[in-house]
């Protein structure tokens, strides 16, 4: 019996001869596997937080669009005087406007405390553009082409033959409202690890389409 027990701690000490120098080791490479995988760790997640305002400043100029859409859809009329006429300029300021109020509330609420998106009129734009469609083919109205209120961001996203490939053929009239918005994002933690990967400012777009009947051709 004895001689087994000196064959276990001999067998112990052989194979584990310095169990603290082990321990000892196996932590110090933790420490600089960790040191290694830190920066790569902050990039990820600094880059992920930042991807999340965006997110969350895009679905506000979602919201923006669809609330003035579904105005102008339900309450608006693109022409002075009956379809294809004149073009009614209100009906367009006032869509842009509903736009810019939802955006930033302070515009026609002055003590509004919340959250603010005011447009940079050097930078951002509203585009408001009205089409009719005819057995499913599309023709821009006004024919001076999409409202803009700051004249910024070169062309919409939606033009006639977009607009064309989104309909069915042989389809009824119908008149349709497009209303977008262009925004340039300035990055909320402004890290400068993120700015070769994500560009400051980053443009967001977003738009609503919604049936007009007024552009409906006859």
């Amino acid at each position: 019996m004895q001689g087994l027990l000196k064959k276990l701690v001999s067998f112990n000490k052989n194979t584990n001869p310095n169990p603290r120098k082990r321990i000892r080791k196996s932590r110090g490479q933790s420490l600089v596997e960790f040191a290694i995988a830190f920066p790569i760790i902050i990039l990820l997640f600094s880059g992920v937080v930042e991807f999340g305002f965006a997110l969350n400043y895009y679905l506000s100029l979602l919201d923006a669009t669809r609330y003035a859409a579904r105005w102008g859809s339900a309450n608006g009329d693109p022409f002075l005087s009956g379809y294809n006429s004149a073009t009614n300029v209100p009906f367009y300021q006032a869509v842009t406007g509903l736009v810019v109020a939802n955006l930033d509330p302070t515009v026609t609420n002055p003590g509004y405390q919340g959250r603010r998106l005011p447009l940079d009129p050097a930078l951002d734009d509203v585009i408001i553009t009205v089409y009719g469609s005819s057995g499913g083919s599309a023709a821009e109205f006004p024919v001076e082409g999409p409202y803009r209120l700051y004249n910024n961001g070169g062309d919409p996203l939606f033009n006639e033959e977009r607009i064309e490939s989104r309909l069915v053929s042989g389809s009824p009239n119908e008149g349709i409202l497009v209303v977008e918005v262009l925004y340039n994002y300035h990055q909320v933690l402004g890290l400068p690890w993120l700015a070769p990967f994500v560009p400051d400012p980053l443009v967001l777009r977003a738009y609503t389409i919604m049936p007009l009947s007024p552009a409906e051709p006859p």
